[in-house]
């Protein structure tokens, strides 16, 4: 399978258009209120630490990726079996990106065109893209990073500018202490969408040189932590913890209350753009870790004859998963994180770590 290159830069842009994807469509679980903005940075802490631990795996295994590195560290006979467990976990979330960003184009801007059009123009786009290369989806995040944070920042501007936001809504800060802001990060915070990024581990090889994987992705999470600190912040300002936890999109929302002057109002566009740039990129990325790690798990010489196939396969998933969204929504929540991506992205590669970390020391 030949080997692409992606610069520092490139996957830096990919790294914080991932965790910005679905992340700024939702008003989170909200368990800490007013203080989610506090919660946010302690799960970014969290997330730091789990860099940490996979950027380890990769210093330990270089020109690897996950898929690879399993069944090194714990053998074929387990190594295997959950390298697909990880494959179709990649599968499932791509699955569910594609939904969110199904429902939320479906319910904004498209509401007379079937869902199943969004999706499935969505779904060609990816593959198309990805049909490319790494290469070139490195390219791409690195030219669209720009575009959906200054977007962003712009939606901000215009939102304080039109004096819709109420800072008292962020008081008072630690009204109960630290046990909600901990009840906010584990699980939820800490896996979606920091946690996630073991996904990247994917990507690792790619990166040139790779022994630079720890930094970029130290420094991703940290800049994507801040961005989401302070995103959260201003959808506090705006809404107020209880009514943010009831809004479906809130930043969708928010932007779309801009009136300046009945002169700059109608920013809906706005907000679609920058979270579609961002639910493009978690979709891509979950997408080639599916097709990348099923080429390697079966030995075979590239993946993109498997970009159509299991194109389709999530196009399907991304129906099947839930029969509407609140349903999807509270199994995203309430199933799928705490039983599901938890021990996929935080217990079994801290065991991977240990266990690798030992076999290092003793010279197996």
């Amino acid at each position: 399978m030949a080997q692409e290159k992606i610069s520092g830069w490139q996957l830096f842009s990919m790294i914080i258009l991932f965790e910005i994807g679905t992340t700024v469509l939702f008003g989170l679980g909200m368990e800490a209120k007013q203080d989610e903005w506090l919660a946010i940075l302690a799960a970014m802490l969290g997330g730091l630490a789990l860099m940490r631990v996979y950027s380890k795996l990769c210093e330990y295994y270089p020109n690897r990726t996950l898929v690879q590195i399993i069944p090194e560290i714990v053998g074929k006979w387990i190594g295997y079996p959950l390298s697909l467990v990880y494959i179709l976990n990649f599968a499932y979330e791509s699955s569910r990106v594609l939904r969110d960003f199904g429902e939320l184009i479906a319910q904004t801007i498209l509401i007379e065109t079937p869902i199943l059009v969004v999706m499935a123009g969505f779904m060609l786009g990816i593959i198309y893209c990805l049909r490319g290369g790494v290469e070139v989806f490195g390219r791409l995040g690195e030219i669209l990073f720009p575009v959906a944070f200054i977007a962003l920042v712009t939606g901000w501007i215009l939102i304080l500018t039109s004096q819709i936001h109420h800072f008292e809504y962020m008081e008072p800060v630690f009204e109960k202490g630290g046990q909600p802001i901990l009840k906010a990060v584990f699980p939820f915070l800490l896996v979606f969408p920091f946690g996630q990024t073991l996904l990247f581990m994917m990507f690792a090889k790619n990166l040139n040189p790779h022994s630079r994987f720890r930094k970029v992705g130290m420094v991703g999470i940290l800049a994507s932590g801040i961005i989401l600190s302070l995103n959260m912040l201003g959808l506090i300002s705006t809404f107020g913890s209880l009514v943010l936890k009831e809004t479906e999109f809130p930043l969708y929302t928010a932007i779309g209350m801009v009136d300046l002057g009945d002169f700059i109002m109608n920013l809906d566009a706005l907000a679609i753009l920058m979270m579609v740039l961002g639910g493009f990129f978690k979709l891509g990325a979950f997408m080639y870790g599916t097709v990348l790690g099923t080429a390697q798990l079966f030995k075979l010489e590239s993946y993109h004859p498997l970009l159509i196939p299991w194109g389709t396969i999530i196009l399907a998933m991304s129906f099947i998963i839930a029969s509407n969204y609140t349903q999807h929504i509270y199994i995203g929540w309430k199933i799928s994180i705490p039983y599901i991506f938890f021990p996929l992205y935080i217990v079994i590669p801290i065991l991977l770590w240990i266990i690798a970390a030992i076999r290092k020391m003793v010279g197996a």
